[in-house]
């Protein structure tokens, strides 16, 4: 069945007060940022314990105002890239808004998000989604099929193997399961793990045993970046996949499951650039921020400078 036409609203101010174009105006080697606020939510669950409403919907505008509140001046001289944010403006960064979304309708939600990234794709842009929960990047991560083979890096502090959770399968806690069966994905890298989480005992051997490279925060401070990077196969389109609660709370607490031991800023950010020098990247999502806990923005203006980050250092590869 076709995928339904995407839908972009506006929003009041693009990302980093860049320009808000439709898919249509995009041109190859764009960044593309665009909002996707709402995925496949799961119902009251005794499962885990809790409602699993993550308060995540109103993310992508927090992660635009934190952009904002942190600098607009992309001009200026980012001491994280060692220069400006675009590098030699050879690429060019936009908006492409909100995606429009229903609450509550996973499989609508699921339909749009893969319509709407598949468009961006098109149009040989680079898109970079701000979420919502950890359930929006399945369907994003669905519209790369077209340009496998993709390698995943995931940045979390849970693993995302659960294949469903009261009988839905398509929630923010399968997101890296329902990766694996994706048959372009040839590689699942996953860094930051810590404390405890919705996986069991079985759901660790099943990644394992498809493959799955798990790496602890511990683990990554040992190996470093460079560490981390060997353990991505060259010679594909690499596939970035960030949950804010990878960054410790002291760094981000507005998160829907904080836990001791996360990665600091500074940390997270090096390991993204030296990452993402070392091999092509095909996108990237960032998701499970939680505004109505952020006091005084401070987590959302910390994810924000990781996109600044990601983007700065796709910049500074060829497109």
């Amino acid at each position: 069945m076709p995928l339904p036409a995407p839908r972009f609203q506006p929003v009041p101010r693009g990302f980093l007060d860049q320009p808000q174009l439709a898919p249509g105006a995009l041109r190859p080697g764009d960044i593309a940022v665009f909002g996707a606020g709402h995925g496949t939510p799961y119902g009251s669950t005794t499962d885990i314990g809790y409602d699993l409403a993550t308060g995540s919907a109103d993310a992508p505008g927090a992660l635009r105002s934190g952009a904002n509140e942190s600098s607009t001046n992309i001009d200026h001289y980012d001491f994280d890239l060692g220069g400006p944010l675009m590098g030699d403006n050879t690429r060019r960064l936009v908006d492409c808004g909100d995606l429009v979304l229903t609450p509550g309708d996973g499989p609508a939600n699921r339909a749009a998000i893969r319509s709407g990234t598949a468009a961006l794709l098109a149009a040989g842009a680079t898109p970079i989604l701000l979420g919502g929960d950890d359930s929006v990047p399945i369907p994003f991560l669905a519209a790369f099929d077209a340009i496998g083979p993709v390698d995943i890096l995931q940045i979390d502090a849970h693993i995302d193997w659960r294949d469903d959770i009261g009988g839905e399968r398509m929630g923010y806690s399968s997101t890296m399961r329902r990766a694996s069966e994706q048959g372009f994905v040839r590689s699942i890298t996953q860094v930051g793990m810590r404390g405890v989480g919705s996986a069991r005992p079985a759901e660790v051997a099943d990644a394992l045993g498809w493959g799955a490279r798990l790496i602890t925060v511990a683990e990554a401070r040992d190996i470093g970046p460079l560490g981390v990077l060997a353990a991505i196969p060259s010679g594909g389109n690499l596939l970035i996949h960030i949950d804010c609660d990878a960054l410790d709370p002291s760094v981000c607490p507005a998160v829907n499951a904080p836990t001791p031991g996360g990665f600091q800023y500074d940390e997270l950010a090096a390991l993204l650039r030296t990452v993402i020098a070392g091999r092509p990247t095909a996108g990237a999502s960032i998701v499970e921020l939680a505004p109505a806990h952020d006091l005084n923005a401070i987590s959302a203006i910390a994810a924000a400078r990781l996109v600044c980050n990601i983007i700065g250092a796709i910049a500074r590869r060829p497109s």
